[in-house]
């Protein structure tokens, strides 16, 4: 009895909705992935709404739901019209469910205290991953077992998907930005690790969300570290380009310029097919200017808005139908149309805009958040489609981190013991 007298002041709803964000990113490995992290703060969030315990007049949670409703509404939209009607009613009720579990995000860091904890134990996920990633790269296997992929990657624990590398890059300027002031040498060892396995991961887009990280924690790093941080980089890309089975392969691609083609396969053979995907996403987007085809309704609607008869990506040809454009605004113009592309680029506005009028030492707080999501919405670049559950928390844990952080009293604001 006396155990469980003890347990009971740390034992809270809000701490329990801290330590399930967190396993939205360290339980993605394992069975379910982020789904039942996910379940639960859902679960716990709905606990808070019958008692009461979500305060809807606080600017954290106003900003949430108008961040939600800028995604949503446009996902509703587009379901009347979708050529995939069940699954554009899975995401909006997908959507309702993370809006729920966001809320219970909210609550759990909304103290300074709840934001270390959080960053300390992000740190640690990405260095157990990085650390993981090397021990399968020198010995075959990662500590769970798990070996390279079958073109070569280095996978980490995540068999059978290419999940660590982006999840690595995405999250690194979240868990170095202060380590980069306190324990500079210390970052740049990480960062230096980090790129190895980025690049061994053997996918151009984590090489590019690695380059946008690196650009940002630049600015928080010494002079010495700065001057040595392209060096690192360089040398540590040049080696996965040396030892990577599929790296260079990606980068050969780039010589089809040399080639006689025409100026659109040039370009489309070195964004591996890309461009002829986003051909086809634009003619989704001409035709059907305000639902676009639905939400999650990409690959039904493929075959229909093609304009090359020789698109390898069509039904019956030799590759298999993309889900989603691999690139975030495009996938979601196609799918909900101009409602949904506007209303997308306005959440971002507003999140921008939160930030940089905040005041400096809210600023603080708040960056290293703001770092990894800058990250995840630059538009250059091949991106997850946004509403899966395998990355959607990631950015919801990111959106709730900063949204909180804007909303925390500053070291000089907190009264005095």
């Amino acid at each position: 009895m006396s155990t469980l007298n003890l347990l009971k002041p740390h034992l809270t709803a809000e701490s329990l909705a801290r330590f399930f964000g967190l396993m939205l990113i360290a339980w993605q490995p394992f069975w379910s992935g982020a789904r039942l992290p996910t379940l639960l703060l859902v679960l716990l969030g709905l606990w808070m709404l019958w008692h009461k315990r979500i305060d809807f007049s606080s600017t954290p949670v106003k900003r949430l739901g108008m961040v939600f409703l800028l995604l949503g509404v446009p996902v509703l939209i587009s379901i009347p019209g979708s050529y995939d009607i069940q699954g554009s009613l899975s995401v909006a009720a997908v959507l309702l469910l993370f809006y729920i579990a966001g809320l219970a995000l909210l609550q759990g860091l909304k103290r300074s205290e709840d934001q270390q904890w959080l960053q300390k134990w992000l740190l640690i996920v990405l260095l157990a991953w990085t650390m993981d990633g090397w021990i399968q790269y020198l010995f075959g296997r990662d500590l769970l077992g798990v070996p390279f992929g079958e073109d070569g990657r280095i996978l980490g624990p995540f068999g059978g998907n290419l999940h660590l590398g982006i999840f690595l890059t995405v999250l690194m300027p979240a868990t170095l930005w202060h380590l980069a002031k306190e324990r500079p040498w210390v970052a740049l060892v990480i960062l230096a690790l980090i790129a190895f396995i980025a690049g061994m991961s053997g996918a151009r887009s984590n090489v590019v969300f690695l380059l946008l990280g690196s650009a940002l924690l630049f600015t928080q790093f010494a002079w010495r570290q700065r001057l040595l941080m392209a060096p690192i980089l360089a040398g540590m890309l040049a080696l996965t380009v040396a030892l990577s089975p599929t790296l260079p392969a990606k980068i050969s691609q780039f010589s089809s310029f040399t080639t006689n083609t025409g100026l659109f396969q040039k370009i489309d053979n070195a964004l591996s097919l890309r461009l002829t995907i986003w051909e086809t996403g634009w003619h989704m987007l001409q035709d059907r200017p305000f639902t676009g085809v639905g939400t999650s309704a990409f690959a039904e609607a493929y075959d229909t808005y093609s304009p090359r008869t020789d698109d390898p990506f069509r039904n019956g040809g030799p590759m298999k139908t993309p889900y989603h454009a691999h690139q975030m605004y495009v996938s979601i113009a196609a799918e909900s149309g101009w409602p949904g592309l506007i209303g997308l680029m306005v959440a971002i506005g507003l999140c921008a805009s939160w930030f940089f009028r905040a005041p400096q030492a809210y600023r603080h707080q708040a960056a290293p958040y703001a770092a990894s999501l800058a990250v995840i919405v630059f538009p250059i670049q091949s991106q997850p489609v946004l509403y899966t559950i395998w990355w959607f928390p990631i950015v919801l844990l990111l959106l709730c981190s900063m949204i909180t952080s804007l909303s925390l009293p500053t070291p000089a604001e907190k009264p005095k013991q």
